[in-house]
């Protein structure tokens, strides 16, 4: 019995260790030198911003989004991604017959269709394609309303 358990516990282990070895690792991307995107951040470690341009894929079928992104100097900057909506027409229903007033058989009502279903995406996927400088970002919104 023993040498079972250390034989099963000697597979799962060389299992689990393949399994490290062939996952993918998540590596920053350098668009441009001291410029870098991993997942939905940029690392910018020079002295200038850069303008980081993106192609976000969102679930749902909701498509793909660009996205542009300023990195700061000598920051992480978030990627900051809003999926649309997607809306899915609704489903036929079926009603069930409804006695005739005067109590002889049914009437089958017609089939309707239901309420559409709006559903939330998220992104999925995030490609960085390019990276310039563009110190002259567009000022941040300030969210007061005028």
């Amino acid at each position: 019995m023993r040498q079972r358990l250390t034989f099963g516990l000697g597979i799962a282990s060389a299992v689990m260790a393949a399994a490290g070895v062939l996952a993918p690792q998540a590596v920053a991307q350098e668009l441009a030198p001291g410029v870098s995107c991993e997942q939905f951040s940029c690392r910018n470690d020079t002295d200038d911003t850069y303008r980081v341009e993106s192609v976000v894929t969102c679930s749902a079928g909701a498509g793909q989004i660009p996205v542009v992104t300023y990195a700061l100097p000598r920051k992480t900057t978030p990627v900051l991604v809003g999926c649309p909506h997607v809306t899915v027409p609704g489903k036929l229903e079926h009603h069930p017959p409804v006695l005739k007033p005067d109590g002889r058989g049914y009437d089958y009502p017609p089939p309707t269709m239901g309420p559409p279903e709006i559903k939330v995406t998220y992104p999925v996927l995030i490609e960085h394609r390019s990276a310039e400088v563009g110190n002259n970002p567009p000022p941040r919104p300030t969210g007061s309303a005028g």
